[in-house]
C-alpha cells in the first residue's frame, strides 16, 4: 500500500532516502530514535490518496471509467486490501506510540534540558531559544559526539559572559581594590590569594593589605598571618577610622632605611561583610568612595549560594556602589568547589554584565585563586546538573489573562533587548569600528545636522591604531559610482582584507596621492588593497616605506618577465598553481584557483630594472556545478612577509561593496527620511554595507550566530544575503536606540517616583 520504513544515521540522511524513494511529496507518519540513527515511517501523498479513494479512485487514475472497473473488482479483493492496511496502521501506532516531535524539537529540548540541569534561568532559556539559528534544528540532538548546537550553545554564553582580558596588565597598573559582599562570601582568604598572586610577580615591597572589619573576632589577626607569610604591610581600622588618610598615606612616596620608595602600588582592602539587608551597607560603601584615589570595588561572591540571593546581594551592592559615585568594577567567585550547579551564580552574573575576574575553590593561598578561562568555566557549568528536586517551581494562583497577557509581552519585550544587546556586545569585540557605527547611527527626532556632526567627529577621531585594530585600507576607484554621483569611502580592513563599518569620504582626504597616503600612514594602515593599480613610482614608495599592498589590475597589462614585455596573461601561463581557497560569491559557495609568478613591473619598455611585485590569477568555479563564474588578475607587494594570496578571496568580495553601498543607501533613504543630506547618508550606508559583507563572508561561530539573529530580525530565511543582513542591522541598530531611550526614560520614572 505504499508504506515504508526509512533508518539512517541521522534524520537529515533519512530523509535523503526518503525523498530519494518516494519523491518530494510525502507523508511522515511517524519517527523515532533507535539504535544506530532515526527511524521515520511514511508513504507518498499519491499512494495515500489512492488509498483513501479506494479501487474507484485508481481506476480513475488509470482513466478506466469507475464503473467498468467496480464491475471488474471482486467483494473478497477489496475486503483484503483495506484488511492489510489496518493491520499496517495498528502495528505501525504500536511502534510509533509517542507522538511525531515538532521538527527540530529534540534540539530544543536538549538544549533546554542541559541549561536547566545547570542550573540557568528559564529567562536565559528562552532568551537562547529565540535565537537559535534554523540551521541547526535539522540535525538529530544525538547526532555527533560534539553536535554543532552544543557548540553555539557555549559561544552564545560565552558571549553574554565578561572576564578579565589580562591579569598581567592588571598587576601592571596596579591600583586600589576593595572586596566587598556578604558575610561569608570568603573575603579575607581572598584579599590574601590576590596579594599573594601580585607578591610572586612583584615582590612584597609595593603591596600592602587593609582592613576595615572590626566586627568579626579575630578578622584582622588572620589577615596579619597572611600578611607576615607574605612580607607585605598591614593595617587595621575600626569603624570610626579615617581610611582615606590611611589611603592617601600610603599611596605617597616615602623615604626610609632603605632610600627613597615609591607609594604602594597595589593595596587590598578587606572589607567587612554585610547582609544585602543591612542598613549599614550604603554606609560602608559610600566610606570607600570618600577616598582620595580611586577604589575599584570587586564583589565576592559565594557561588554555592541559592541564585534568588545571589541575584539580591548583586542588585544591593550594585545600587550602594553606583549612589557612590561608581558601579562594582568586577567580581570574583568562590566555593566553586562546594557549588552543586553554576549555571545560577553565572546566569547572574551575565544578567547584571559584572565582569568575572577570578575563581577560588579552596583555602589554600595563592594556590586556590585562579584567573578565568571562559569556555573552560562554562563546559564545566554545563556538565554540572542532574535532576534535582529543588529545579521545577511550585505551582502558583494563574494571573489575570489581561495581567497575563501583559506579563508575556514584556517579558519577550525584555528577552529581545538582552538578545539584541548580547549580539551588539559580539559585534563591538570583533569587528573594529563597530562603536563609531553605533555613535553614528542618527537618533530619532534629530537634526541632520546634528548627526553630521556626529559622523564628521567620529571620522576624523577614529583610527587603524591599538591591539586587534584593522591594519588596511580599501581604496576604491576614485570615479563616482554609476548612477550615485558620488565615489566609494576608504574603508578599514581587517588583517585579512576584511571590511570593517569604519570608512572616510575622499572628499575629505587630502589633495595627492602622496599626500594621501601619508595621511593613511598617520593612521597606522599597513597595507592597501587597491582597486586599480596606480604609478609606478608611488607603489615603490610604498615598498620603501615598509608599507605593502595588492592592487586589482587587467589581463593587458604590460610586465617585464625573463627579459621580455608580456602581457599579464601570458606572462601567467608561465605561472605556478597554487592551493585553490573555498569561498562564498553571491550567497553560493565557489572555489578560487589561483597562478602566482614573481615578475617585475615597469612603467615602459625601456625602464630599468623596474618594480620587483608578485602576479595573480585567480579563475572561480562554483562549487556545486564546476562551471566558472569569473576571472580576475592581481599584482602585489614582494615584500617579506606579506601574502598576498590569502588576501584575494576578500579582494574580490570587495568588488560588491559598491552596489551593496547603493542597496544600503535606498533602504536609508526609505527608513531614515531625516538623513536630506546625500553625503552623510552614503557614508553611513558604507559603513553597513561594509559590516554587511563581513558577515556575509565570515566563517567563524560567533559570524553564524549574528547572522541567524539579523535574518531573523529581519523576518529572512538565508543568513549569508546580503539585503537581508543590511536590513536587519538596520532594524537592529534602530531598536537597540529605541530600547536604551526607554530603559532611560523609564529609569527616570523611577527616580522621579522615589
Amino acid at each position: 500500500m505504499g508504506v515504508q520504513r526509512f533508518t539512517g544515521a541521522n534524520t537529515r540522511e533519512t530523509m535523503r532516502q526518503i525523498r530519494q524513494a518516494l519523491g518530494e511529496d510525502v507523508l511522515i507518519l511517524s519517527n523515532r530514535v533507535v539504535d544506530g540513527g532515526v527511524e521515520i515511517v511514511a508513504m507518498s501523498e499519491q499512494a495515500h490518496a489512492q488509498a483513501l479513494a479506494g479501487p474507484a479512485g485508481e481506476a480513475e487514475s488509470d482513466g478506466t471509467p469507475a464503473s467498468e472497473s467496480a464491475a471488474a473488482e471482486s467483494p473478497a479483493a477489496w475486503e483484503a486490501f483495506n484488511r492489510r492496511m489496518l493491520e499496517d496502521m495498528r502495528a505501525l501506532l504500536r511502534e510509533s506510540a509517542a507522538p511525531a516531535p515538532a521538527p527540530g524539537q529534540a534540539v530544543r529540548d536538549a538544549i533546554l534540558r542541559q541549561l536547566s540541569q545547570a542550573g540557568f534561568s528559564h529567562v536565559l532559556c528562552e532568551t537562547l531559544l529565540e535565537t537559535l539559528p534554523a540551521s541547526l534544528l535539522e540535525e538529530s540532538a544525538e547526532e555527533s559526539e560534539t553536535p554543532a548546537w552544543q557548540a553555539w550553545l557555549e559561544r552564545q554564553l560565552a558571549a553574554r559572559l565578561e572576564v578579565l582580558d589580562s591579569e598581567e596588565a592588571l598587576f601592571e597598573a596596579g591600583g586600589l581594590f576593595a572586596l566587598v559582599g556578604p558575610t561569608g562570601a570568603g573575603k579575607t582568604t581572598t584579599t590574601a590569594k590576590l596579594a599573594a598572586r601580585y607578591v610572586m610577580r612583584h615582590g612584597p615591597r609595593e603591596a600592602a593589605l587593609v582592613t576595615t572589619d572590626s566586627y568579626r573576632i579575630g578578622a584582622a589577626e588572620q589577615l596579619r598571618i597572611y600578611a607576615r607569610l607574605l612580607g607585605v604591610e598591614v593595617h587595621a581600622l575600626d569603624e570610626q577610622g579615617d581610611l582615606g588618610a590611611l589611603l592617601g598615606r600610603l599611596a605617597q612616596p616615602r623615604r626610609g632605611l632603605m632610600g627613597r620608595s615609591g607609594g604602594k602600588r597595589m593595596m587590598v582592602i578587606d572589607t567587612v561583610g554585610m547582609s544585602q539587608r543591612d542598613q549599614r551597607l550604603m554606609g560602608e560603601i559610600a566610606r570607600l568612595g570618600a577616598a582620595p584615589v580611586s577604589v575599584r570595588r570587586l564583589l565576592v561572591l559565594d557561588a554555592a549560594r541559592h541564585g534568588d540571593t545571589l541575584e539580591q546581594v548583586v542588585e544591593a551592592w550594585q545600587r550602594a556602589s553606583q549612589e557612590a559615585g561608581e558601579p562594582l568594577w568586577g567580581c570574583i567567585l568562590t566555593k566553586l568547589d562546594e557549588a552543586a550547579r553554576l549555571g545560577p551564580v553565572l546566569d547572574v552574573l551575565m544578567r547584571h554584565g559584572l565582569k568575572l575576574c577570578y575563581l577560588s575553590r579552596g583555602q589554600r593561598v595563592p594556590e586556590d585563586l585562579e584567573p578565568v578561562d571562559r569556555e573552560a568555566l562554562l563546559r564545566e557549568a554545563l556538565a554540572h546538573g542532574g535532576e534535582s528536586p529543588f529545579s521545577r517551581a511550585a505551582g502558583s494562583a494563574p494571573a489575570a489573562p489581561a495581567q497575563a497577557r501583559q506579563q508575556a509581552l514584556s517579558q519577550g519585550v525584555l528577552r529581545q533587548g538582552e538578545a539584541l544587546e548580547t549580539m551588539l556586545a559580539t559585534l563591538r569585540r570583533q569587528v573594529q569600528g563597530m562603536p563609531w557605527l553605533e555613535h553614528a547611527w542618527p537618533r530619532n527626532h534629530g537634526t541632520d545636522s546634528a548627526f553630521a556632526a556626529r559622523l564628521m567627529s567620529a571620522s576624523r577621531q577614529a583610527g587603524l591604531r591599538g591591539e586587534g585594530a584593522p591594519r588596511a585600507l580599501w581604496w576604491s576607484k576614485p570615479a563616482p559610482v554609476r548612477g550615485q554621483g558620488q565615489a566609494m569611502p576608504l574603508v578599514a580592513l581587517d588583517a585579512h582584507g576584511m571590511p570593517q563599518p569604519l570608512v572616510w569620504p575622499r572628499h575629505e582626504l587630502p589633495a595627492g596621492d602622496e599626500a594621501r597616503f601619508a595621511w593613511a600612514d598617520s593612521l597606522g594602515a599597513e597595507w592597501h588593497l587597491l582597486n586599480q593599480l596606480p604609478d609606478v613610482e608611488l607603489l615603490a614608495g610604498l615598498d620603501v616605506q615598509r608599507r605593502s599592498w595588492l592592487a586589482a589590475t587587467s589581463a593587458s597589462r604590460r610586465v617585464r618577465h625573463s627579459g621580455e614585455w608580456l602581457r599579464l596573461d601570458e606572462a601567467l601561463a608561465l605561472g605556478e598553481a597554487q592551493p585553490g581557497i573555498i569561498m562564498f560569491h553571491r550567497g553560493r559557495q565557489a572555489r578560487l584557483d589561483l597562478k602566482r609568478l614573481e615578475t617585475t613591473l615597469a612603467k615602459r619598455r625601456g625602464d630599468g630594472e623596474g618594480l620587483p611585485v608578485i602576479a595573480w590569477e585567480g579563475t572561480w568555479h562554483d562549487e556545486a556545478d564546476g562551471r566558472q563564474l569569473g576571472r580576475r588578475f592581481w599584482i602585489g607587494s614582494a615584500r617579506t612577509g606579506f601574502d598576498s594570496g590569502s588576501r584575494l578571496a576578500a579582494a574580490l568580495a570587495l568588488e560588491g561593496l559598491p552596489s551593496l553601498t547603493q542597496q544600503a543607501e535606498r533602504l536609508l533613504k526609505t527608513r531614515r527620511p531625516e538623513l536630506e543630506e546625500r553625503a552623510h547618508r552614503w557614508q553611513l550606508a558604507a559603513a553597513l554595507a561594509a559590516l554587511a559583507l563581513h558577515l556575509a563572508q565570515a566563517e567563524a561561530g560567533w559570524a553564524t550566530d549574528v547572522r541567524a539573529r539579523l535574518v531573523g530580525i529581519a523576518q529572512r530565511r538565508d543568513g549569508r544575503r546580503r539585503q537581508a543582513l543590511l536590513e536587519g542591522l538596520q532594524n537592529a541598530l534602530s531598536a537597540h536606540q529605541t530600547l536604551r531611550r526607554a530603559k532611560g526614560a523609564g529609569g527616570a520614572a523611577t527616580a522621579a517616583e522615589r
